[in-house]
């Protein structure tokens, strides 16, 4: 599979949200599957959410997140859902992360 996701369809002001995160060895600790799940079925849902592509490597990771525009990552930011996954995360799931929130200028896609 590609990671590179050709149905997104971004322009300059929308947004990526940029997440780099370091994992144990363990590739599924207890409720991380399940709170991924709900997560991703949720933020679906939500209206400004255009879309992701995420790369794995062991236990490192990168999600980058694709927004209509701030307004709609700042009203992810705020979900309780939300809140509650980043509290597992840092108590239970992650040895490390990184979010970064970017406005996209300019952009370009190549898919042979």
């Amino acid at each position: 599979m590609s990671f590179l996701n050709p149905n997104l369809d971004l322009k300059p002001g929308n947004y990526a949200v940029i997440f780099s995160s370091e994992r144990p060895v363990d590739p599924s600790p207890e409720g991380y599957d399940e709170m991924d799940e709900v997560t991703m079925r949720a933020v679906e849902q939500l209206d400004g959410f255009l879309g992701y592509e995420v790369v794995r490597h062991g236990t490192d990771a990168i999600f980058v997140s694709y927004w209509r525009d701030a307004a709609a990552v700042d009203e992810w930011r705020k979900a309780a859902l939300h809140a509650e996954a980043k509290s597992a995360g840092r108590a239970r799931w992650y040895d490390g992360y990184r979010s970064l929130v970017c406005p996209i200028e300019q952009l370009s896609f190549f898919k042979r």
